[in-house]
Order: structure tokens, then sequence, then C-alpha cells
């Protein structure tokens, strides 16, 4: 009975071990879409900017378009800053559960 039980906690060990590792892959996935729309948000707004700029003949539409130039330089900066943020929280998670894993061995 109690080598039953023994092979029963190291199965589900074996689980929570593929399923923390398969979270964190989908976190650092999602981390990643995420900074793709954010360069692609940033890129909209800096292009669309400068089209303004260069095709727009009235002084307001120029004054905007010069105006998302750096808010989609704002943008970028969030989205990499973001981006560092969520993958030093992912390793230092990582680092806790496999030591809390060394430790339950």
């Amino acid at each position: 009975m109690h080598r039953q039980q023994k092979q029963i906690n190291l199965d589900k060990k074996g689980e929570l071990f593929v399923r923390d590792h398969l979270a964190e892959l989908r976190t650092e996935l999602a981390n990643r879409r995420t900074l793709l729309s954010h360069i692609r948000t940033a890129l909209a707004f800096m292009g669309g900017g400068l089209a303004l700029v260069k095709f727009a003949g009235h002084p307001l539409a120029i004054l905007i378009g010069w105006i998302l130039v750096p808010v989609g330089l704002f943008i970028l900066g969030e989205g990499i800053v973001t981006y560092v943020k969520v993958v030093r929280a992912v390793r230092m998670e990582k680092k806790k559960t496999d030591a809390a894993e060394q430790a339950c061995d």
C-alpha cells in the first residue's frame, strides 16, 4: 500500500510540474503577443502621424501628425518596459518554484 501511495504522489508531482511548465510557456507567449501588439500600435500611430505631416495641407492636421509621432514612441517604450517587467517576474517565479521542487525532493 505504501509503494502504491508513493507512486501516486510521484505521478501527481509530475503532473504539477508539466502543468506549471505549460503555464509558464503560455505566459511567455502571451507576453510576446502583447509586445507585438504594442509595436503594431506604435507603428500605426507614428505612420499615421508622419502621413498627416507629409500629405495634409491644413495646419491643424500637421500639428496632430506631430503629436501622434511621440505618442507612438511612448506606446513603444511602454510596451518594452512592460515586456521586460513580466519577463523578470516570470524568471523570479520560476526560481521560486524550482527551489520549492528541489526542497520537496
